[in-house]
């Protein structure tokens, strides 16, 4: 485990402040580009990063098993950024990529062991996505890729929104079922 880890194990906020300052730097070094990539805006990325910062600080020391710390830090980010979507309506994910150039940003490119660990998580993910049946296949694409809200994919598959909102619990929980299964056994 990387080093930057273990600080966030203990309390943060006993560490000497260059501890802390390498912390955050690496926290923000791993999360910066998904939540840059669901803003595409830096400052509010910035922002986003920060404060999903402290959810993990504070809640890091409690956890009881930091085997999979670092996709744990990554899905809090993630949370955190789709919490700020639900509560700030005027936000949205902007479909048409900017380029922002920013020489004060100290997050580095990734290295290529993390492009590798990307690229196999990715074909694990289509693995697990292929094995799920088609309708729950068909209904994580509506909602995840083409965005659709509740209602208008459940009247385009002529269902209620309820039954639709209890298939995508089985269909994530399935989801998640493969993948975990795949990636836990590709990792032995």
């Amino acid at each position: 485990m990387e080093q930057w880890l273990y600080f966030l194990r203990g309390n943060y906020y006993d560490l000497d402040r260059d501890a802390q300052e390498l912390a955050y730097r690496a926290y923000r070094d791993l999360v910066y580009r998904d939540i840059f990539f669901l803003f595409r805006n830096h400052e509010l990325a910035e922002d986003v990063v920060q404060e999903s910062f402290f959810k993990v600080v504070a809640k890091a020391p409690k956890l009881k098993n930091s085997k999979h710390l670092k996709a744990w830090i990554i899905k809090v980010a993630r949370n955190h950024a789709y919490d700020f979507f639900k509560k700030n309506k005027k936000y949205h994910h902007v479909s048409e990529p900017k380029v922002v150039i920013d020489t004060e940003a100290s997050f580095s490119l990734p290295t290529v062991a993390e492009q590798v660990e990307d690229q196999i998580r990715n074909e694990v993910l289509h693995e697990s996505l292929n094995e799920l049946n088609p309708m729950y296949r068909q209904i994580l694409f509506l909602y995840y890729i083409e965005e659709k809200p509740y209602r208008e994919i459940a009247q385009q598959l002529g269902t209620t929104e309820q039954a639709l909102a209890q298939m995508m619990v089985r269909a994530r929980k399935k989801l998640f079922h493969y993948f975990s299964k795949r990636w836990v056994d590709g990792d032995e």
